[in-house]
């Protein structure tokens, strides 16, 4: 079997023959194994033509091999096993991943035991995830962040539901005043939709950053808070009170003074009305339970707390449970219970 560089040279692309090296192949024998051949190509960096040049002459290469293998003896485990651990090694090297990572991983994940298939006992290794490689593979995995996590839970403790559904700031212009007609944040069916994107990018299943599972709930929060009409308007005008803030503290006079409403900055007479109204304001949705800031979200764990949110969930339902007269019941059917006319 032919090296690399060799095999390149033979079909014109001698040049990528070092960054094949880099990403850890020496042979045609390495490609023979290799699982992921689109990622080795975009990782070594082949423009288009070159890379259907590459998959044809080594697809050929390697049909030919196994025509002029036929009929050799079938191979050992340990062939197989050399192969295993040269693909492997060969992935831990387009990954970054020195020894001692690769040590990590196979020592716990999370913090948590896993049983491996086949095992005699039921203590199985325990494996580790550096944060820095657990951002990586989520990154890949189209999964959110450590830095996206921490930069929800942030937004949703400064309530700032703006920045958390990564949507367009405060609509506001020169003279302070804001027009939110057409903005994201209006849309209902848009902020359930990226609600939906990030709940999916941090489902616990998948995402396993220990504070995945809180910032699902701040992102459930934002939800239930944006899909109210009451509670959207407290939280807009909370947001343009947070942007004028901002402008006053940048130094810009045409911001100072008046008074901050939902649609922007009011002066004198004005002002003065604008208070008045929101002081008298009345919710045309007072009559149906309005979704509330959930605060626990950022609360410290307690150590005494054993059970988990579905179980105070559950004992909080079986309190308000109605309480039901069986006698009572029982009574009603009985009295309609009559005997017929002819006895």
């Amino acid at each position: 079997m032919s090296n690399i560089a060799d095999f390149l040279t033979t079909i014109h692309l001698q040049t990528y023959a070092p960054r094949f090296i880099e990403q850890g192949i020496d042979s045609l024998e390495d490609l023979r194994y290799e699982r992921d051949l689109d990622g080795l190509v975009e990782d070594v960096g082949l423009a288009d033509a070159d890379a259907k040049t590459f998959r044809s002459a080594l697809k050929a290469a390697l049909s030919g091999e196994n025509r002029r293998g036929e009929g050799a003896k079938e191979p050992t485990k340990e062939d197989l096993a050399a192969a295993v651990k040269a693909s492997l090694a060969t992935s831990r090297a387009r990954q970054g991943l020195g020894e001692e990572a690769s040590a990590a991983l196979r020592d716990r994940v999370t913090g948590g035991a896993l049983r491996q298939s086949g095992a005699r006992h039921d203590e199985g290794p325990q494996l580790s995830i550096d944060e820095t490689v657990l951002g990586d593979v989520n990154a890949r995995m189209g999964l959110a962040t450590g830095e996206e996590i921490e930069k929800i839970l942030s937004a949703h403790a400064r309530q700032d539901f703006l920045e958390l559904l990564n949507l367009r700031d405060v609509p506001i212009d020169s003279l302070g005043k804001v027009e939110w007609s057409g903005h994201e944040a209006m849309r209902t069916n848009e902020v359930a939709m990226r609600c939906k994107l990030l709940s999916l990018r941090l489902d616990s299943s998948r995402n396993m950053h220990p504070k995945a599972p809180l910032a699902a709930r701040a992102v459930q929060n934002a939800l239930d808070l944006m899909s109210n009409k009451e509670t959207r308007r407290e939280i807009l005008t909370e947001a343009v009170r947070r942007k004028v803030d901002e402008l006053r503290a940048s130094g810009n006079s045409q911001f100072q003074g008046g008074y901050v409403t939902l649609t922007g900055i009011h002066y004198g007479s004005g002002a003065t009305a604008s208070r008045t109204q929101e002081e008298n304001y009345v919710s045309k949705d007072v009559s149906n339970d309005m979704p509330t800031y959930d605060a626990s979200i950022h609360e410290a764990p307690k150590d005494d707390d054993n059970h988990d949110d579905a179980a105070h969930r559950a004992r909080d339902e079986i309190k308000k449970a109605p309480k039901v007269d069986v006698s009572s019941i029982r009574a009603k059917l009985a009295s309609k219970a009559k005997k017929p006319r002819f006895m």
